[in-house]
């Protein structure tokens, strides 16, 4: 883009990544070089340029830093380096987030909410130059509708994360002001992120279009797509936009169950272009050449457990375990999982972090990448999406449609697992499906076993159950510090304080940790 507007401008101010000073008043900041939306946004590739851009910005910000670090916080993962906070978030017993701007990993918070913001932006500016009269053509024929459905999308998936991460945000829109500075609640965000989605989804449904292929790399994204994107993902946000159990049980699933009915029906994601702009670091959590190789990110013990029962739900740190190797039926421990009998993580860390099981899907699975390579990135599953629809129907007390989904589903095709049988009671259909949920689903989403573990209150005591605002942006609109988690100052993970608690590693197995 040539220029910024006014709500980039907003949005930087906001953001505070590119502020001097943390003290300016942010009434008193001018901006010398803000022409008006008319002048930077005035013909069709204009408005094309930014959205590529947006979906970019909006691609980066969920899958760099902030992927190991949820993955590792929520136990789905484990790795004691500290790279991207891993070390600091998965600390036994939890660590509170030290949300300063002298953490070393503060671009944890501050990558998704920049990143995410910058697509939002850019959306909304769209929108704007749409409404003020800019249009899109392709060979003469009027396409400002597929456009402008996709800034809704755009903005729609971006504030949603917002929503997802942290505990309150900015809803912006095309009609925001530059000093903007009110916090919404995350379900606030997350309304206001459905609406986006339903108005992509409705401009989808009224007309026929493809849009530019530069918007996702190597995606073809057009209007039927559109459509099936835009319900899955208000599925996937109102289901793990919940805190708590209690708040899960309160989701309207009739709606989530026609939403997921009409969702998507292949795997969504750009293809990846060797680490240029369109990677991520699931690369981490594997045992790719491109990442930590056999030192990366491992199966965390709790799917371990999943996986073989016999074994212990956290690794022993004063003994050794009975049986290094799982034993398990399911086929995905020999296609998605190498077992190594060494571990290279340092002991003195904590030997919680050991697990003998790293991811290599990437390596049996030509259509799965490891985050760094031309392959598809898979960031919604299609069987994210079935099992969205399959817990749906369990919850409706429809079970035989809930057991008939998971039965053709992954559980059978890909790990060769018996049927769920017709008899099963409705939380054994739900075991099933979020077994699925971890087994299956893993290294496909940001943060998608963290929030499904959030929202069944399976997250460690201590864990935090979202993202305060970054300290930065706390600074520069002048609101007080706070974070969230800690053991001791907050085990539920969702009470405001200021309280950084630094705990010591643990170092044996009479205090386990417990749920919240």
């Amino acid at each position: 883009m040539k220029t910024i507007s006014k709500l980039k401008i907003t949005l930087l101010i906001v953001v505070s990544l590119s502020i001097n000073s943390c003290t300016k008043d942010i009434d008193n900041v001018t901006n010398n070089n803000d022409p008006n939306a008319a002048q930077v946004l005035s013909t069709g590739s204009d408005l094309t340029s930014v959205i590529a851009g947006g979906f970019a910005s909006w691609w980066q910000a969920g899958n760099r830093d902030t992927y190991p670090a949820l993955a590792v916080a929520g136990d789905i993962a484990t790795c004691s380096w500290g790279n991207y906070g891993m070390r600091t978030l998965s600390n036994e017993p939890r660590n509170s987030i030290p949300n300063s701007t002298s953490w070393s990993d503060a671009s944890v918070l501050e990558q998704p909410w920049g990143g995410y913001y910058a697509a939002a932006s850019g959306a909304s500016d769209v929108i704007k130059a749409i409404n003020k009269g800019v249009v899109y053509e392709v060979d003469g024929v009027d396409e400002t509708n597929s456009i402008l459905a996709s800034a809704y999308f755009l903005r729609g998936i971006s504030l949603g994360y917002l929503g997802l991460l942290f505990d309150k945000a900015i809803i912006i829109d095309e009609n925001s002001i530059p000093t903007i500075t009110q916090l919404s609640s995350y379900n606030e965000v997350i309304t206001a992120a459905i609406a986006d989605l339903d108005r992509a989804r409705d401009l989808s449904s009224t007309n026929t279009f493809t849009l530019p292929s530069n918007f996702i790399n190597g995606y073809a994204l057009d209007n039927d797509k559109l459509i099936k994107l835009c319900n899955s993902y208000a599925a996937r946000f109102i289901v793990q936009g919940a805190r708590t159990q209690a708040e899960t049980d309160a989701i309207n699933w009739a709606t989530v169950k026609t939403l997921a009915e009409n969702g998507i029906q292949n795997d969504f994601g750009p293809i990846g272009d060797n680490g240029v702009n369109w990677w991520s670091n699931v690369v981490v959590l594997s045992s790719s050449p491109n990442g930590f190789e056999e030192s990366g990110g491992r199966l965390d013990m709790r799917i371990v457990h999943l996986m073989d029962p016999t074994q212990p739900l956290f690794y022993p740190t004063t003994t050794n375990l009975d049986n290094l190797a799982i034993t398990t039926t399911d086929n995905r421990i020999n296609t998605d999982f190498d077992f190594d009998d060494q571990v290279y993580f340092r002991p003195a860390r904590g030997k919680y972090h050991f697990s003998h099981y790293i991811s290599k899907r990437y390596v049996t699975d030509p259509f799965f990448s490891d985050g760094s390579d031309t392959k598809r990135l898979v960031t919604f599953a299609k069987a994210d999406n079935d099992l969205l629809l399959a817990e749906a129907n369990a919850r409706l007390d429809n079970l035989s449609d809930a057991i008939t989904i998971v039965n053709n589903g992954t559980r059978v095709s890909r790990g060769n697992l018996a049927p769920i049988a017709d008899s099963a009671t409705k939380n054994q259909v739900l075991d099933a499906i979020f077994y699925e949920r971890y087994v299956e689903l893993f290294n496909t989403a940001l943060g998608g076993g963290f929030f499904d573990r959030r929202r069944t209150n399976q997250l460690q005591k201590g864990t935090f159950r979202h993202f305060p605002v970054p300290a930065s942006v706390l600074q520069v609109i002048g609101q007080d510090l706070y974070t969230f988690g800690g053991a001791n100052n907050d085990p539920t993970g969702m009470v405001a304080h200021y309280n950084i608690e630094n705990n010591p590693t643990r170092t044996d197995d009479t205090n386990l940790p417990t749920f919240n």
